[in-house]
């Protein structure tokens, strides 16, 4: 079964931009360099880890009807970032999965929704126009095709698609390509006893618990100064997720620093991406192994290489995975400290 990119869990535009990677023989088990190595192999003992769970507070809403989407009162994220309900938000989705919500919640926190869960793929989408609040579900389409009743009535009969077999859900999301980037999520049922037609989206439409150790890994030892370097993850077994490794599945690696500890870091984790002195990223395009001379700063300039200031991370990103989360994570420490 192929994977769909629908990522629900884009949930981290923050968690996205979290760094991680490793290097075997890197250090011992208590965090001390043995090894100095500008070709870093991935290893598990390198790798941080991280489980969350992501629950959704759905309402009740008349079926088969033109049923309105309302995020005007929406003024942050599942992150808790704030946004601007008028201005951050550009493309809304709706999903209907053939699972109940609270199988839907198990498979989309381990990670295993697949495209064959999809009732009707893919879901259906609308650009935002500036300033709105609100949409229509007659007004979305499907593979640019606009819905019509006849044609999308019969998903939204309660008794074809009940809440004890069916999950029905709307995204709002701050970028453009389906499914990713999204900044809040509410699940609605079709109730054939509801009046309501009207779905709102809010702070609390959905709640992210999570925990993120980057104490327990052994660092990475690298030279300092040196951004010709390697990592190679075609070794890997697990990810920091917990789950299998699909090699080519990593699409854009990132290394970030930062003026905080690694134990201040864990308490951030979902504003790594806001709280970093620099970042730099390189998309992967095919292989198993990241060339850091490919990793660039948003304004273009090369990664210069890590030294012994504050925290490194380096990070490898599945960009099709519903949790964005990386898959590999460590600290990046130069051999001589």
């Amino acid at each position: 079964m192929t994977r769909t990119t629908k990522a629900i869990a884009t949930w981290a535009c923050a968690c996205a931009t979290v760094l991680g990677c490793g290097g075997n023989g890197s250090g011992s088990g208590d965090g001390q360099p043995t090894m100095c190595t500008e070709s870093v192999v991935a290893a598990e003992k390198n790798d941080y880890s991280f489980t969350s769970s992501i629950s959704f507070n759905p309402v009740n809403v008349a079926q088969m009807s033109n049923l309105r989407f309302d995020w005007s009162g929406l003024t942050r994220d599942f992150e808790h970032h704030e946004l601007s309900p008028t201005q951050d938000l550009r493309m809304a989705i709706v999903m209907f999965w053939d699972l109940p919500l609270a199988k839907f919640e198990s498979e989309l926190n381990a990670d295993a929704l697949f495209t064959s869960d999809l009732i009707v793929s893919p879901p259906l989408s609308l650009l935002l126009p500036a300033g709105g609040t609100s949409a229509a579900l007659y007004d979305f389409t499907i593979n640019t095709t606009p819905v019509t009743p006849d044609m999308i009535n019969p998903y939204f009969d309660a008794t074809l698609y009940p809440p004890s077999s069916a999950s029905f859900l709307v995204g709002v999301q701050s970028g453009t390509v389906l499914g990713r980037d999204l900044r809040m999520m509410q699940a609605f049922n079709l109730d054939p006893t509801a009046t309501s037609s009207v779905v709102p989206i809010t702070n609390d439409s959905m709640s992210l618990s999570y925990t993120a150790d980057l104490h327990d890994l052994t660092p990475t030892t690298v030279p300092a100064g040196t951004p010709r370097m390697t990592l190679d993850w075609s070794q890997m077994n697990t990810n920091g997720l917990g789950r299998e490794f699909d090699h080519g599945y990593v699409t854009d690696a990132i290394v970030g620093h930062y003026a905080e500890t690694p134990a201040e870091l864990e308490a951030k984790f979902l504003d790594l991406d806001q709280i970093a002195l620099a970042t730099y990223r390189a998309p992967i395009k095919s292989g198993f192994v990241l060339d850091f001379t490919t990793l660039k700063d948003d304004s273009g300039a090369a990664f210069p290489g890590i030294d012994s200031n504050g925290t490194w991370l380096v990070g490898l990103l599945c960009g099709n995975c519903r949790n964005p989360a990386p898959w590999y994570m460590t600290i990046l420490k130069p051999c001589s400290t």
